[in-house]
């Protein structure tokens, strides 16, 4: 196995700066779209919080955004699309500084990030708490990695496939 190279401390710094800064305009994006009055308004009104709606039903959502006929298209597109791109980042960072293409520990930094945020929304009241939003980000999050996997086993099997070629001539 080929050992890795060594990431000059400036790029590792870059990259926690890198994900500090997009953890920070996420929850921007996400908990605090709102003015500081308004939050300070939803955080103090009990039945804001009562309110707070709650869907647990795999794909209810995503359904009633694409069938139900009730949303504009480009709403429907902003709110799906928008939860996957949303996570995109953690797909390409995870793996830069973990230095490796961990599916699962991608998966469960996405994971536990967006059910932090949505617990965070559900307690608050900053936002509805949807289990669709959790499997839209968790997608984001995955998708790139799951891209950068298959590139890596294309390449090697192409070196695989390579390598016997060479053999035979």
């Amino acid at each position: 196995m080929a050992k890795k190279k060594r990431r000059s401390p400036a790029a590792t710094a870059f990259l926690w700066i890198c994900l500090i800064v997009y953890l920070a305009l996420l929850l921007r994006v996400i908990l605090f779209k709102f003015d500081f009055h308004t939050i300070i308004d939803i955080l103090n009104d009990e039945d804001e919080l009562a309110l707070t709606r709650v869907n647990l039903v795999p794909f209810q959502t995503i359904r009633f955004y694409l069938f139900s006929g009730r949303v504009s298209d480009a709403i429907a597109f902003r709110n799906i699309v928008g939860n996957i791109v949303a996570f995109v980042p953690i797909g390409i960072l995870v793996p830069l500084l973990r230095r490796d293409l961990s599916l699962g520990f991608t998966f469960l930094v996405g994971f536990a990030l967006s059910a932090a945020i949505e617990v965070t929304q559900y307690i608050t009241g900053l936002g509805s708490c949807d289990i669709d939003d959790l499997i839209l980000n968790v997608l984001g999050a995955m998708s790139v990695t799951l891209i950068l996997a298959g590139i890596d086993l294309l390449t090697l099997l192409v070196k695989k496939i390579a390598k016997i070629l060479s053999k035979i001539s």
